[in-house]
């Protein structure tokens, strides 16, 4: 995962304020081996899910891109070569995004244009790179609620496979994450085999517990951000709010309940109602 300090949680969209027992299911770096399985799997269950790809992964699977399509699923923009957008130049960030975008658009025409930052990494100097060319039509950067890390109490699906987690296991912590937080954006890949075995595992019993399922466009902070108006070059987008603030204007985030403060069009840590640079605070 990228350094703390270049995750900028403000910046990124959750599903936090999704309904109790409401889940939205996204898998990052396919398409893979059994991305086209997957994506009818879920069909079938009456599922639709968020395929966050990498365009390089693309040659020779182009059925598997045509599948998530065709079964109602949507495609999003994981850039092409899952590099950390915060060490690139503006130039070859945009190339990332739009190198996959030419992908998208050829197979989902009419959007909607979804982001997720490889990694997480994710600032204000990516987003004003992004939002100077034709790629500001993306939202994002999406953020995740369940399946970041794994934990004693919770999972996350490379991670499991890369120590040696069983399928069974790293299922159950999926599902413990799930029934502690009750709600959110899901993390999975689908790039791997062990990934498609544990979802078609851990889905019937989420459904015997009566979770839903809905699209991304349904996640509450992805649709404020769908329909707000591009910022000023002087302001901070806001995910919590829905809207763009001025410069020295305190938020406290919803996704992790601390304070912000906007400096230079990015957002800065802030003590809130200590800190007398504020001009305005707003709370939840």
């Amino acid at each position: 995962m990228a350094p703390e300090d270049e995750i900028v949680s403000e910046r990124q969209l959750m599903g936090n304020e999704l309904p109790e027992k409401t889940l939205n299911l996204t898998f990052d770096d396919g398409p893979g081996e059994r991305t086209k399985e997957l994506a009818e799997f879920l069909a079938a269950e009456g599922i639709k899910a968020t395929f966050y790809i990498n365009g390089m992964k693309v040659p020779g699977r182009q059925a598997h891109i045509d599948a998530i399509v065709n079964r109602g699923h949507l495609l999003a923009n994981h850039t092409q070569n899952h590099k950390q957008l915060t060490r690139l130049s503006s130039t070859q960030l945009i190339k990332e995004v739009s190198d996959t975008d030419a992908i998208i658009a050829a197979a989902q025409p009419d959007g909607p244009w979804l982001i997720r930052a490889p990694f997480g990494a994710w600032n204000g100097t990516v987003a004003r790179s992004i939002n100077g060319t034709p790629m500001k039509k993306y939202v994002g950067s999406v953020f995740w609620d369940v399946g970041g890390a794994l934990t004693d109490t919770a999972a996350a699906d490379w991670d499991c496979w890369g120590k040696g987690v069983s399928v069974q296991r790293c299922g159950d912590l999926y599902l413990n994450e799930i029934r502690k937080k009750k709600r959110g954006i899901v993390l999975m890949h689908d790039i791997h085999n062990k990934t498609v075995d544990m979802v078609k595992a851990i889905i019937p019993k989420l459904k015997e517990e009566n979770f839903r399922f809905v699209q991304a466009t349904d996640v509450p902070s992805i649709q404020r951000a769908m329909g707000a108006a591009p910022s000023n070059a002087d302001e901070c987008s806001s995910s919590t709010l829905g809207r763009s603030v001025a410069e020295n204007v305190c938020v406290q985030s919803r996704s992790d309940e601390k304070w912000y403060r906007c400096l230079d069009s990015e957002w800065v840590a802030s003590t809130g109602a200590a800190d007398t640079r504020c001009t305005e605070r707003i709370g939840l």
